[in-house]
């Protein structure tokens, strides 16, 4: 009988990368050779992304936080459908927030989430494979701050990581700016737009990336009247600008939320003291206030009716309808031929969403000796809480 020549590496590499990554989860089991393969060459993971990405077969999900842990995680493609059992996992974060407490998903980039526990404690986690660690403390006030607005972002040309991060003191209202990058492994200052403006980008403070940049709508005050504009923060350059919204000659509308749709800054509207419908407005050339144009509106039944709380996607929005148990969350598609709803319920009453992709990604400067044992360990939790 001939003997059976095992394969190259190469040729293994090969064949995993066109594999998703909740099979290469399971295949880590298998032997020393595959995990070592899968969890802990750093080039692996970045071709696995890129070819999931141009088979478009890349997994998108919506991870759910509030006061009341586990932290939910749910597929947004069609099959399964939003909320069935199938598609939801159940995740182990492992710090606990403080009674009374949160935690706050922050944004997320290539799978990579960055959560900051009680507005204090801020941690890198890639919910599709258990990676955890804690940041550098930032340095803010430990007592009686919040987090008005945050966002997090990648810049290819160098490889960054960078997370921007404000922080407001509770009583005086003053606000300090910084941001981390995973390349020094430091925070540093940025200059704030604002001195002790708590109004400044009121509501969600995620920020939207668009173009190596972060937005957020911004409500002022100026002479009695409010005026509305999105402020952006260029991840490059470092600084903050401010870009003018559409005028709407007072149409009785109100600017809600950010996002992106096809590929474009997208930003949602609504009726003043109504939630009958909402327009999408999208700026087809980015920077171009003269090319603003109303790509569609969603319109009941697909809308909860008090709903004011929603996160926009490129295909789909989750809006989230308050009810006597918690929140129901609906899934509702932008197809404009069918309008497909999807429905799931999550205990708690501060809730926290962000979109991810399935990823192997980590930082690699954190990666390495113990680090790599003590991922192994979270992993093997992860899978055991996740059943998926």
């Amino acid at each position: 009988m001939a003997e059976t020549e095992e394969l190259s590496e190469d040729i293994i590499v090969n064949i995993l990368i066109w594999l998703p990554v909740k099979s290469l989860i399971r295949f880590t089991s298998v032997s020393k050779r595959l995990h070592s393969i899968i969890l802990s060459d750093p080039k692996f993971a970045q071709s696995q992304l890129k070819a999931a990405r141009q088979q478009k077969t890349l997994s998108r999900r919506l991870l759910v936080s509030t006061e009341t842990l586990p932290i939910e995680s749910l597929h947004l493609g069609d099959t399964p459908s939003f909320g069935e059992p199938s598609s939801v996992r159940k995740l182990s974060f492992p710090f606990q927030p403080q009674p009374g407490g949160s935690v706050k998903l922050l944004g997320s980039c290539s799978g990579l989430v960055f959560v900051a526990v009680d507005n204090k404690s801020l941690y890198i986690w890639n919910p599709s494979i258990g990676f955890l660690k804690q940041l550098p403390d930032p340095g803010f006030p430990l007592d009686d701050n919040v987090l008005p607005y945050y966002g997090v972002g990648y810049l290819s040309a160098t490889d960054d990581y960078k997370v921007l991060v404000a922080s407001c003191d509770f009583w005086s209202g003053e606000i300090e700016v910084k941001m981390f990058s995973s390349r020094t492994h430091i925070w540093q200052r940025i200059e704030s737009p604002c001195r002790s403006d708590f109004r400044l980008f009121r509501g969600r403070g995620q920020g939207t990336l668009s173009n190596d940049a972060f937005h957020w709508l911004n409500y002022r005050d100026d002479d009695e009247e409010e005026e509305h504009e999105i402020v952006s923060f260029d991840l490059e350059e470092e600084v903050f600008r401010r870009m003018p919204l559409p005028n709407f000659e007072h149409d009785g509308k109100t600017f809600c939320k950010l996002g992106v749709c096809g590929g474009c800054l997208c930003v949602s509207r609504y009726p003043d003291g109504a939630f009958d419908s909402i327009d999408f407005w999208v700026m087809r050339e980015y920077g171009v206030t003269a090319s603003w144009i109303m790509l569609f509106s969603l319109k009941p039944p697909e809308l909860p009716l008090y709903s004011r709380e929603f996160l926009v996607l490129e295909s789909c929005t989750v809006a989230v309808d308050w009810t006597g148990e918690g929140h129901e969350l609906i899934r509702i598609d932008h197809k404009e031929d069918e309008k497909q709803l999807g429905r799931y319920m999550v205990k708690g009453v501060r809730i926290s969403m962000v979109e991810y992709e399935d990823s192997l990604l980590w930082i690699s400067g954190y990666h390495s000796g113990k680090r790599d044992r003590e991922q192994v360990k979270i992993l093997e939790t992860h899978q055991k809480a996740s059943g998926s």
